[in-house]
């Protein structure tokens, strides 16, 4: 049997995991010394040639709800990923945790706005993303998945799974593949929302709330990670088990320093797949030899940004490092953005780009990791999303408000 990767699984169903009342029922734990927890959002130094380096096109605020951390003292960490605006060639659909489904056209105007009563757990999903797209996917709060048409915001059909749905479901082909917050992994069918299968994966008694965004590896395998720090390979049309590996150990004595929960979406280029776990590891896999790459300690909540020769991470406690792509030795660190809550970072030609829980776009450069730019959302940034074939830039709040920027590379 291979070591790294086993093709036996069982199936089986798994009960709701516990999840931690506090700060785990939204965010992450803060996973840092006692006497860190004082520490407030390291202040912002003036930059000596501050350059501008995004230019702002639009903002979207969903129902006037956006957060604003301006005049919060308290230490920040990193925050699951929800909502995440999704982007074809008509434009941008957001989604609110209070049932707000938005489109706009690529200027910012509304096409079309629902309002889905029952709130919103996550969102959103689009078939055929990068051309056009015909479908939105939606999670509820009732543990439903919804599809809309792209067109209208019409609900084409819904469907009960046994728990709410805490991150976007991806689409690929006629399936919709979306992980339940007790641990089940479901494959339904795009034009019904029929369950075509599910596969049953171990929950651990304690999680922190939120899941990572299932990946395409390939045509035919979906890659889904999961709380329990594994990530699985399904055949994505009929949901048979492929491999699985064990990529975040847990450490410490209590149930809170053994959390393993891989939540940041894993990122799959040029037959490297990297993966971030909230229980301290930044893991990158050979695909092509299905060897084990490296392991550096890196905790986080959020993916990693890839370009040629680098892979940039940022921390829970707001450090954003940068390693060689191929063999992990660390090139450099910034710590002067500790505290802030960091975004998961984004490349574009010559920066590495971060966004902050107090509304700001910090513009760092790759081969140094000095901050060379510095622009202000008018909400906090909670993830961000380079826009296909552009040079545009989609900064998300964490109740899905969002704003698109232009990159002058």
């Amino acid at each position: 049997m291979n070591t790294l990767f086993s093709s036996a699984f069982a199936l089986r169903l798994t009960s709701v995991s516990v999840i931690a009342l506090l700060a785990l029922n939204t965010t992450a734990c803060q996973r840092f010394k006692k006497s860190d927890n004082m520490n407030e959002p390291t202040p912002l130094v003036q930059l000596a040639n501050d350059k501008t380096t995004l230019n702002p096109i639009f903002s979207q605020n969903l129902s006037g709800k956006s957060k604003s951390f301006k005049n919060k003292k308290q230490t920040l960490t990193q925050s699951t990923t929800a909502f995440k605006t999704a982007v074809d060639t008509q434009g941008y659909i957001s989604a609110s945790p209070d049932g707000t489904v938005v489109a706009t056209d690529n200027n910012g105007k509304t096409l079309w706005q629902v309002e889905l009563k029952q709130g919103l757990h996550a969102g959103v999903a689009l078939d055929n993303a990068q051309t056009f797209a015909t479908t939105v996917i939606v999670a509820d709060n009732l543990g439903k998945l919804i599809a809309l048409d792209r067109a209208t915001g019409n609900i084409r059909w819904e469907r009960q799974l046994s728990s709410n749905v805490l991150s976007p479901a991806l689409i690929s082909g006629n399936r919709v593949v979306a992980l339940a917050n007790n641990g089940l992994i479901y494959g339904l069918s795009l034009q019904t929302g029929d369950v075509i299968w599910q596969f049953g994966t171990q929950n651990p008694s304690l999680s922190v709330r939120g899941s990572a965004t299932p990946i395409l590896l390939d045509t035919k395998t979906a890659i889904i990670p999961t709380a329990d720090g594994r990530i699985h390979a399904l055949n994505i049309d009929n949901g048979s088990p492929l491999w699985s590996r064990r990529v975040s150990m847990s450490v410490g004595a209590s149930e809170i320093d053994r959390l393993s929960d891989i939540d940041a979406t894993p990122v799959f280029v040029d037959n490297m797949l990297y993966v971030t776990t909230y229980s301290g590891q930044l893991v990158a896999f050979d695909m092509s030899s299905r060897q084990l790459a490296f392991v550096k300690e890196i905790a986080s909540l959020k993916s990693v940004a890839v370009d040629n020769s680098q892979v940039y991470a940022t921390t829970l406690d707001g450090s954003v490092v940068a390693f060689d792509r191929f063999t992990g030795n660390e090139n450099w660190q910034v710590e002067s953005l500790k505290y802030r809550g960091l975004s998961n970072p984004i490349v574009t030609s010559n920066y590495v780009v971060v966004g902050d829980k107090l509304g700001y776009l910090h513009s760092l450069d790759k081969n140094s990791g000095q901050i060379v730019g510095r622009s202000q959302s008018k909400t906090d940034i909670n993830a961000l999303t380079s826009q296909p074939n552009s040079k545009r830039v989609i900064a998300q709040s964490q109740n899905g408000s969002f704003s698109v920027w232009q990159s002058v590379d």
